[in-house]
């Protein structure tokens, strides 16, 4: 991924061999406008750069993840072209990393099981992302996976 160190291999790559480029931010607005500009600036089209503002899994910075997705969308919307490229958010391994979503049943018996309480925690996070205009969501447990997938086909109207 291009981040501010970076950019400039990464650009040449993508327009040497025709590559999407994942323009990487912490969770900053107004960082991510600037890699988006700084890549711009070296050819990549607007339509091949993908935004991935690093994100915290449920309990773990989920609030403000999301208000900076919100944001980015909202400024988007409102004629930013350099923050109207899709939004990528890597769900999976965030999630896992936290406690809560791995901690065994007999550590935690309160939590309920932990078979469900880990996917669980995937998915409602990952729902939440969608909710804040992420495009692109990449997952790792299959069950968390089905029920995004659920949820997506209800709010669409497909599930009904």
């Amino acid at each position: 991924s291009a981040v501010q160190d970076n950019y400039k291999t990464i650009a040449a790559c993508s327009l040497a061999d025709g590559h999407l480029v994942i323009g990487e931010a912490p969770l900053d607005i107004q960082i991510q406008k600037q890699v988006n500009i700084l890549l711009t600036d070296m050819g990549v089209s607007p339509d091949n750069i993908i935004m991935y503002q690093t994100t915290g899994g449920l309990g773990y910075g989920v609030e403000y993840a999301y208000s900076i997705m919100e944001r980015t969308r909202l400024a988007a919307l409102s004629g930013d072209k350099m923050m109207s490229m899709p939004m990528l958010a890597v769900v999976g391994s965030e999630c896992w990393k936290t406690k809560e979503a791995r901690l065994p049943e007999s550590v935690a018996p309160e939590w309920g099981d932990a078979a469900v309480r880990g996917p669980l925690w995937e998915a409602t996070t990952a729902n939440l992302f969608l909710h804040g205009g992420t495009d692109i969501l990449v997952m790792w447990h299959p069950q968390a996976v089905a029920q995004v997938k659920k949820t997506v086909a209800e709010l669409s109207g497909e599930g009904a």
